[in-house]
């Protein structure tokens, strides 16, 4: 730079804010500030314009736009000249901004972030580990989790794939609600029939449900090692049996309980593994509408079957006409089981750098050539046993049992048990209040009294399914649904008790007609569908509080697991363990309530015993959840085994499968 033109820049820079006015800063700028100005290699400047130009100079360096303005002009015109600032050992080039990549979100976060033109991108700058997106409408959402490149990987299935085997297994869901509350509205004639007590008839729904809790913990372990299909081919088998024999036992209620007995083996893997097997197969985008599907399904064939099955049994067949038509979906279910249901348990490996190469198909139909190959081909995947567990030891094998154990699971049993025993043991009682004189209900009319269970409890639990409500699944909020369910559930058992209790006792006064009769009175005093309301206000309280089970097992999960797969896998065993200890205690209720409410008193004490019990039990829980909810998390960790020094070591994201 010659003499003149130094001098000419000099004169400029007096006053830059005149001449050179700084840039609008971008936003994706994300420098800081630039180094300070050096002061000794700066000429000394002898004359008072000079000094201005030192001190201007100074001044510039607190303000980066006015600097990065000066370095412009002093620049030049050629646009590879820059300003010395200093001896070349002290220049040093600002660094780089940082380039925003923006990433494509996942299922769990607002998909409102474009993808890339490649739908390739990676976990981080260190790992490069590639990640996948959807397809069609969700292109811009990352899969979770990750699926591998292999075409048998559950995730890579077709959509129709999934959806049939899904179908399969929700048609089994549904026929096993329809077994458990066969007998509710027949109860009373079973004992009449067999010369049997009542406790004896109610055996015949009890027993099953707790031998379905035995049968659901083995499950989960066996299909922890040999894969659920073939625990779903057996259990199906056995439901098959039990229900062929159930259409021919009348007259016997020992074979009535061996029927009964083969299909409680078969209903614990239909309670335990489902919710597995949706989480295998669909990513997280994709999964909640079936869990919400599985859900009311299984609500409103238990709530839906005493309606229809006490208009059945009205005939001179009795409750065989119930498996005779159990039976015949039972063979369609059976065909789809068979030939729709493949394994989905799948030890998945992704490679870290591999690009995805497999376009995973949404259509609802199959576009497959029916050939004679192609069918062949296809029935070669439908094996009954084609997975097992790389290593076979002790810790796998207690997964599913540390689960059931764990204090959350525990924690959600004691707040829910209650109001959902309460509710299965006072329907199963139904037959003995109100079959005997003054009200001689048929088997019709007392399905008909689960008709308000049925109407107030199934659209509630499909509402409180829905993912607004888990995403807004706060303390406050989850406190204030403990204790809305649990007035609601305490309304409906207290009521139903006393209402009861209270219009069948003689009253006292000169209200009382002479030679009247309790029955009488009961008879005029007592509204049927007011009863049918309490019970399904109980219905929905019990509903409302199963509506915090997923929430709170899905963030003790995160907490504790050290990646998605594991996250996934103690969500499907808490799940499992807790339906485990449900069953078990419910079938002990409905075993046991019947002796207790034979009298009209027995009914009012123990509606008031489980409706202030309830009460006391949310309170101290709700204290746990208050003080104690990380605790609790943290306790889950340890007693499932999860807590282990050597993940601190692990570089990996909880989001890598």
């Amino acid at each position: 730079m010659s003499t003149s033109e130094s001098m000419e820049s000099r004169v400029e820079i007096t006053e830059p804010e005149k001449i050179y006015p700084a840039p609008l800063r971008s936003a994706a700028n994300n420098r800081k500030t630039l180094p300070p100005l050096p002061l000794s290699p700066l000429p000394e400047s002898s004359t008072p314009s000079e000094k201005n130009v030192v001190e201007s100079s100074k001044r510039a360096t607190s303000s980066t736009s006015t600097l990065e303005s000066l370095l412009t002009a002093l620049g030049g015109n050629d646009q590879n000249a820059r300003l010395s600032l200093g001896t070349p050992e002290m220049e040093e080039r600002p660094p780089r901004p940082i380039t925003k990549d923006f990433r494509p979100t996942t299922a769990a976060t607002t998909n409102t972030v474009a993808t890339t033109a490649t739908g390739v991108s990676y976990s981080s700058v260190g790992s490069q580990k590639t990640i996948k997106y959807g397809t069609g409408k969700y292109a811009n959402t990352e899969l979770s989790p990750q699926p591998s490149e292999d075409l048998s990987d559950p995730l890579n299935w077709p959509l129709w794939k999934k959806h049939i085997n899904l179908g399969s297994l929700l048609l089994m869901v549904t026929l096993v609600g329809v077994m458990k509350t066969a007998y509710i509205s027949v109860n009373s004639a079973i004992a009449i029939e067999e010369g049997v007590s009542y406790t004896a008839a109610v055996a015949l729904t009890a027993v099953p449900l707790m031998l379905s809790a035995m049968t659901g913990l083995a499950s989960l372990i066996i299909a922890r090692i040999w894969g659920k299909r073939p625990v779903y081919l057996a259990s199906t088998l056995m439901i098959f049996i039990g229900v062929v024999w159930n259409t021919h036992v009348r007259g016997s209620l020992g074979q009535n309980m061996a029927a009964r007995v083969f299909q409680g083996l078969g209903w614990g893997t239909f309670d335990t593994l489902v919710l597995g097997s949706i989480q295998d197969t669909y990513f997280e985008h994709e999964r909640q509408p079936m869990i919400i599907i599985h859900y009311g399904v299984s609500i409103v064939s238990m709530l839906a079957t005493p309606l229809l099955g006490g208009v059945a049994s009205g005939g001179s067949r009795g409750f065989e006409v119930q498996f005779e038509i159990l039976s015949a979906f039972l063979s369609i279910a059976i065909l789809l089981l068979i030939f729709g249901a493949p394994e989905t348990a799948f030890d998945r490996a992704v490679s870290d750098f591999q690009a995805p190469t497999i376009k995973r198909s949404q259509s609802l139909m199959p576009t497959v050539t029916y050939t004679k190959d192609a069918t062949i081909k296809y029935l070669e995947k439908m094996k009954p046993w084609s997975y097992r567990a790389n290593e076979i030891n002790l810790p796998l094998i207690l997964q599913a049992p540390r689960a059931l154990l764990a204090p959350s699971t525990v924690l959600l049993f004691a707040v829910t048990f209650l109001p959902y025993a309460g509710f299965w043991s006072l329907a199963s009682s139904l037959s003995l209040l109100f079959s005997p004189l003054p009200f001689m209900l048929s088997s019709s009319d007392l399905g008909a009294l689960m008709a308000g269970p049925f109407l107030l409890a199934t659209p509630v639990a499909v509402v409180l399914g829905f993912p607004l409500f888990y995403r807004r699944f706060v303390p406050t909020v989850h406190l204030a649904t403990l204790v809305m369910s649990t007035i609601v559930a305490s309304i409906g058992i207290l009521g139903f008790g006393l209402y009861l209790a209270g219009s069948m006792m003689m009253p006292e006064g000169a209200s009382t007609k002479p030679l009247s009769t309790p029955w009488e009175l009961g008879l005029d005093r007592v509204s049927l569908p007011v009863a049918s309301f309490l019970l399904g206000l109980l219905a929905v309280g019990s509903v409302g509080l199963d509506a915090t089970i997923h929430p709170v097992i899905q963030r003790s999960t995160a907490f504790t697991s050290a990646n998605l797969a594991v996250g996934l896998r103690n969500t499907a065993d808490m799940h499992g363990g807790l339906t485990i200890l449900r069953n078990l205690i419910t079938g002990a209720f409905v075993l046991g309530i019947p002796d207790r409410i034979y009298m009209w008193d027995g009914l009012r004490s123990a509606a008031l015993g489980l409706g202030v019990a309830q009460i006391i039990v949310t309170a101290a829980a709700c204290g746990v959840y208050w003080l104690w909810d990380e605790n609790v998390r943290r306790l889950d960790g340890r007693v499932m085994n999860l807590v282990d020094l050597s993940l601190l070591k692990r570089t990996a994201s909880f989001f890598d499968t």
